[in-house]
């Protein structure tokens, strides 16, 4: 269960860092201006942050 929780948080950390990614997933959805689309992908990095290490914690649980 926790590789499930890992690999969302990896996904959502490359939605946040990589470009091409990001223009195939949000950016065709969504017609957003520059500083929304700022703030989205740095809120996409710490939420990957913060699930990635929740996954690690529940991974050292076990």
């Amino acid at each position: 269960m926790h590789w499930i929780i890992l690999i969302l948080g990896v996904l959502i950390l490359s939605l946040s860092l990589s470009n091409p990614f990001y223009k195939i997933t949000i950016k065709k959805i969504f017609k957003i201006n520059k500083f929304t689309e700022i703030l989205l992908r740095i809120s996409f990095f710490f939420i990957s942050i913060i699930i990635i290490i929740f996954a690690l914690y529940i991974e050292s649980l076990d």
